[in-house]
Formats: structure tokens, C-alpha cells, sequence
């Protein structure tokens, strides 16, 4: 018996205290926080920014102030993005970043609820949208980098993003905008814990067995980058095919209903058009580390021109429609993807994140330069001439892939460590 007022602690302590930490630490590192992870972060992309013209289109705001407020994203995508991923590479610890970026455009989507001049909504969107698109490249590489296969992973991502989507235009259409953004911030820190429960190092791992211990005696500069004449042909590649894709995607509604579908029709098209990118996200690991990333940039340059040209000359809806659903997701994610693989067998692992995080800003600079040649052709002529400029794009750079000299030494979708998913 222990005597009143002095009962023993140490039952309590090892009943009750341990128990949280170790359910903490069995969590870490399992598949689930990468379903959080990559879940949380999309859904919060595509919740804020699918339906984001026509809840500006709401406010009263006109189509050129609409454009002008839609353009923040890209405008600072491409200087933000080098900035993060040259932090990330910096300082060695790209989770820390990339948490921050994802809660800060959480936040910056609440602030954003509570505008209405044009100005603010501006430097909101683009604060929020830009560091969303700014974490993708850590976001990919944790795909990449992680035991379980990237396709495994990254379909999470496409599950997430299409129900962000769904519940944008749910929300909007019995108006419940204002639930957006709440909703937005809530995803973003689903991701954000998602991402530090991975246990995702990055750049702060030690080093391992036989290398220099000092980071400065092994981490090259920044020059090693310039001095690279491969690495920016590769962003010139980048820029042609994120211009074609951008354009693609934004224009393959009005091009539908051009040809004669209803808005609605022209909705289900896009919606079985997204799905198709699914199977290739998921079996990504029997394919991509197969085939050099020269190979796989010439066959989505090759599927672009494809594509452009019948748009181009095509005047039945039913082709264009089958083409779309069949070409459009899944030459667009393959881009995607090959930039990682690409960027990996460029510079290596070291500076990896800044590789990336440029060629997003080649991808953000191409969506407002090829954007806005494409609204001026429309303007004077008509969409398919439109289309018939995005293929003489397509045709430069399979062009360009001729000169390209990239090895395939990295393995990225499929690693050896990768666990059975």
C-alpha cells in the first residue's frame, strides 16, 4: 500500500508516456504517410485552383482582370521556384522547406478568401499557387527516392487531385465558395504532416560509408550547373514541351465546343482524359528506368505533333474527342515525369532540387509565353491555326532531342530498394 497523497508514478509512466512516441515512431516511414503525403498536397492544388476563373468570374471581375490575377502563378513560379530548390540544395534540408511552403499556402489561401481588389487577389493567388507548384519538385524526388515504387506513390497524387476537383465544383455549384479555402488549408497540412511523417531526409542525410564527412569537401557549386551545355538544352526542351502541354490543356475545351460538343460533354471528355494518365503514373516503374530520357522525350514530342496536326486539320468531333482522351494526360505526364529522370542523369543527386526547380520555372515562363502567342493567333485567326503553331513547336523540338546527350545510369521508378508496392 502506498500512503495517501503519494501514489507510485512509475505504473503511469510506463503505461501511459512511452506509448504515444512509439505509435508516432511505427508510423514514420510507412505507406500511409505517403498516402497522406501525396493525397493532402494535390488535393489542396487542385481544390484552390481548378475552378479558381470561375470563382474569380463570381466576384465580378472582368476577363481581363480575371487573366491578369490567373497569371501570378506563373509569373512567380519562375522566380520563386529557383529560389526554393537552390534553399533546398542549400541548406540541406528540403523537408523543412517544403513543409513551409505547403503551410504557408495554406495561410496565404485563408487570406485570399478575404480579397476583393484586384491587386490583392493577385499577389495572393500567386503567393499561394507558387508555393504549391514550388514544393512539387521535393514532392517528386520523395516519389523517386522512397522504398516503395514512384508509380504506387504517385497515384495518390492523381486520386487526390481528382477529388479536389470534384469537391471545388461541388462546393461552388450549391455556393459554398467560401469552404475553398478553409479546405484548402486543412489538405495542406494533411500533406505537409504526411511529409514529415515519411521521415524523408533529402539533403540532410549523413554521408555514407568511404565519402568525405565535411558537406563543403563533397557538395560541388552552383556553377557545376553552367557550366553544363546539355542541362540548358534540356530546359529549352522543357520550355517547348510545357508550352505545348499549358496551351493544350487550356484550349482543348473551347476546341471541343468548337467542333460541336456541349460544355458538358466537352467536361466528361477531360474527366476520361485525365483518367487515362492513372495506369501509366502506376505501372511507371516497368517502363521509364527502361528507356533513356532522349527516347522518352522524342515520343512525347512525336505524340504532340500527332496530335497538334489532327486538331489542326480535323473538323469531327468524335476524333478530336478519342485523341484527346487517349494522348493528351498521358503525353503531359510523361513529360513530367522524364524531368526528374532527366535532371538525375544531368547533375546527379547533389543538386538535384535545383534542377528541378528550374526547369518549373521554364514550365511557368513557357505557360506565359506560349499562352500568350496563343491568345494573340486566336485573336487574329482562328483555333486550329492555334494548333497548327503548337505543332511546328512539337516539330522543333523533336528536333532539338537529336542533339541531346544524356545518359541512364540513374534508376528512378524502379529502384532496388523499392518495397513491393
Amino acid at each position: 500500500m502506498f500512503p495517501l497523497g503519494h501514489p507510485s508514478k512509475a505504473p503511469a509512466e510506463k503505461r501511459w508516456s512511452p506509448a504515444p512516441a512509439k505509435r508516432l515512431r511505427g508510423l514514420r516511414g510507412c505507406y500511409f504517410t505517403y498516402v497522406l503525403t501525396f493525397l493532402g498536397y494535390y488535393f489542396a492544388m487542385s481544390v484552390f485552383g481548378s475552378v479558381l476563373s470561375v470563382y474569380l468570374t463570381g466576384l465580378g471581375l472582368s476577363a481581363g482582370e480575371m487573366s491578369f490575377v490567373l497569371s501570378a502563378s506563373s509569373l512567380f513560379c519562375f522566380f520563386i521556384g529557383p529560389l526554393a530548390g537552390y534553399l533546398s540544395d542549400k541548406t540541406r534540408n528540403p523537408r523543412l522547406i517544403n513543409i513551409s511552403l505547403v503551410l504557408a499556402a495554406g495561410l496565404f489561401a485563408l487570406a485570399f478568401s478575404q480579397c476583393r481588389q484586384v491587386w490583392l487577389l493577385f499577389l495572393f493567388n500567386g503567393l499561394v499557387l507558387s508555393f504549391i507548384n514550388c514544393a512539387s519538385p521535393i514532392f517528386e524526388q520523395v516519389a523517386g527516392a522512397s522504398r516503395f515504387r514512384y508509380g504506387a506513390l504517385r497515384v495518390w497524387g492523381t486520386l487526390g487531385y481528382a477529388a479536389g476537383a470534384q469537391w471545388a465544383g461541388l462546393l461552388l455549384g450549391e455556393n459554398l465558395a467560401s469552404l475553398l479555402f478553409p479546405l484548402t488549408f486543412f489538405a495542406s497540412c494533411l500533406g505537409a504532416f504526411g511529409f514529415w511523417a515519411t521521415g524523408y531526409r533529402g539533403g540532410e542525410e549523413a554521408p555514407k560509408k568511404g565519402e568525405a564527412s565535411s558537406p563543403e569537401a563533397k557538395k560541388p557549386g552552383l556553377w557545376v550547373l553552367l557550366k553544363n551545355p546539355q542541362f540548358f538544352l534540356f530546359l529549352v526542351l522543357v520550355f517547348l514541351a510545357a508550352g505545348c502541354s499549358s496551351v493544350n490543356m487550356n484550349y482543348a475545351p473551347l476546341l471541343l465546343t468548337t467542333m460541336g460538343l456541349s460544355t458538358r460533354d466537352a467536361g466528361t471528355v477531360l474527366f476520361f482524359a485525365t483518367l487515362t494518365e492513372f495506369p501509366l503514373i502506376l505501372f511507371s516503374h516497368r517502363f521509364m528506368d527502361r528507356f533513356s530520357s532522349k527516347s522518352i522525350l522524342a515520343a512525347g514530342f512525336l505524340s504532340f505533333l500527332f496530335q497538334f496536326l489532327l486538331y489542326g486539320f480535323s473538323r469531327t468531333a468524335f476524333l478530336s474527342a478519342a485523341v484527346l482522351i487517349l494522348l493528351q494526360a498521358v503525353t503531359s505526364t510523361l513529360f513530367m515525369m522524364v524531368r526528374l529522370k532527366a535532371v538525375r542523369n544531368l547533375i546527379g543527386p547533389e543538386f538535384t532540387a535545383t534542377g528541378l526547380s528550374l526547369a518549373g520555372s521554364m514550365h511557368a515562363l513557357a505557360a506565359i509565353v506560349v499562352q500568350n502567342l496563343g491568345g494573340f493567333l486566336m485573336d487574329a485567326t482562328s483555333i486550329y491555326t492555334v494548333y497548327f503553331f503548337l505543332a511546328g513547336l512539337s516539330l522543333l523540338g523533336l528536333f532539338l532531342t537529336a542533339f541531346l546527350r544524356i545518359g541512364n545510369r540513374e534508376r528512378v521508378f524502379s529502384a532496388s530498394n523499392a518495397g513491393s508496392l
